[in-house]
């Protein structure tokens, strides 16, 4: 079942690694969040390389998010006995 990061963040209080990760996920999602808001902007500016600036860095997000994504997912995988 999946989980909010707030869930892993509170479900993990004795792990700092976990709630390590758990916290750089959630800046990075929320500021790739961001990035669309930001390159519109610019292009409307007609700063055409700040915009691809933009682009290309919530690119980089995604790409971050998803290997955190990854290692946090194997983290949480239930232990094998």
């Amino acid at each position: 079942m999946p989980r909010t990061l707030e869930q892993v963040h509170r479900d993990h209080p004795d792990s700092p690694a976990l709630r390590g990760l758990v916290s750089v996920l959630h800046d990075k999602l929320q500021l790739r969040a961001r990035y669309a808001l930001l390159e519109y902007e610019a292009g409307m500016e007609g700063r055409v390389a700040c915009s691809e600036l933009y682009r290309t860095m919530s690119r980089m997000e995604s790409d971050q998010i998803e290997r955190l994504s990854v290692a946090l997912a194997i983290e949480l995988q239930p232990e094998e006995r």
